[in-house]
């Protein structure tokens, strides 16, 4: 049996750009360090994509798969669209 407090779903938190929060100690170096590693990946993913179609055109894998790459490629992108405002002020402002 879980300790967990159970809570109520709550469907508009399902979307990243709702549940992204920074944490209230971070500043806008953390947000820049952040934002690098989702671009990163972001790249990567979407080069594991690539590699999903033979020639640039035919598909070799299953079309679900390239689907989550591309959701997750999405995601990454809202992510970073969040964070680029805070990755942007300076301590001094």
């Amino acid at each position: 049996m879980s300790n967990q407090i159970k809570k109520t779903y709550n469907p508009s938190l399902g979307y990243t750009s709702a549940f992204f929060a920074p944490h209230a100690e971070a500043n806008h170096l953390n947000a820049q360090d952040v934002a690098y590693e989702l671009v990163a990946s972001a790249k990567d993913i979407s080069i594991a994509t690539f590699q999903c179609f033979d020639g640039g055109n035919k598909l070799v894998i299953k079309a679900e798969i390239v689907a989550n790459l591309i959701a997750e490629i999405q995601t990454k992108l809202e992510m970073i669209e969040r964070i680029l405002p805070l990755a942007f002020e300076s301590e001094e402002a």
